[in-house]
């Protein structure tokens, strides 16, 4: 049996430090291209789908665990021995999930928007519902999808990031994503991935959006317990898509990271 494998993108020259980037749910590796180009002068930096998502295989099995298990397979076959690894949102959550399952497979960490805690599943159901109301047979165009989820959906630019999931086969418009499988496993994916003595003691960023409530003030005692040597890092004017709100803002801080002035204390 072929064994299954993430889709990736990658930016960048081989000998360079390895970048990866994992998007956030119902994203895709397409999420990061914009900060991949602007790291691949000193990076070799890949983008990845996680499984159920974008071009990456579907599978009936998904939670937190099993995409860090698919993450230790891709970095493994790719012959790489350390990255730096940056998660955002549920891509965040695998990304720290993976340190602590693999601390020495991590050079830097950086997690975006998201802490390690449990958020309530039920915040994400209804959008699932709305995109599966469709009936993908009769659409004829991009333009009567937008419309038809309008009503379920009035927020534009939420429904474009979400209608980006939406490609024709040749025949018929279908979802990338594997949703019914992400809506049957949400409660996982909304769950805390870290618990009892996980730690990763490496170093490690947290950027939150200051408009955004997904990382607070009252998750910096978790994020330190877990990741002693992190330092968060906040963006005021941005919501929770963090590195596309403020592209440069994002990459100003994480170069400071990465080359290591945001640890020299």
């Amino acid at each position: 049996m072929k064994m299954q494998t993430l889709h990736f993108e990658e930016f960048g020259e081989e000998g360079n430090p390895v970048f990866l980037c994992l998007h956030g749910l119902l994203g895709s590796n397409r999420n990061w291209r914009a900060v991949a180009k602007s790291l691949a002068s000193s990076h070799q930096v890949y983008t990845l789908d996680l499984r159920n998502h974008g071009n990456s295989f579907h599978s009936k099995e998904c939670s937190l665990a099993i995409m860090s298990d698919d993450l230790y397979s891709w970095i493994n076959a790719q012959g790489k021995r350390k990255v730096i690894l940056c998660g955002h949102s549920l891509g965040g959550k695998v990304a720290m999930r993976f340190a602590c399952d693999h601390p020495e497979r991590i050079e830097k960490l950086i997690v975006v928007d998201i802490a390690p805690r449990s958020y309530p599943p039920e915040h994400h159901i209804p959008t699932f519902d709305a995109m599966l109301s469709l009936n993908l047979a009769d659409l004829n165009s991009r333009k009567e999808a937008d419309q038809a989820l309008s009503g379920l959906v009035p927020h534009w630019g939420f429904r474009q990031f979400l209608l980006a999931n939406l490609t024709h086969d040749g025949s018929n418009y279908c979802w990338r994503s594997n949703l019914s499988i992400l809506r049957k496993s949400i409660e996982n994916l909304s769950s805390n991935p870290l618990q009892g003595n996980d730690l990763f003691v490496g170093p490690a960023l947290f950027v939150r959006g200051g408009k955004s409530g997904y990382l607070r003030s009252e998750n910096h005692s978790a994020i330190k317990r877990f990741f002693p040597s992190a330092k968060v890092e906040e963006l005021i004017d941005v919501g929770h898509d963090v590195h596309v709100e403020d592209r440069e803002g994002f990459l100003k801080i994480i170069r400071k990271f990465l080359n290591g002035s945001e640890f020299s204390s």
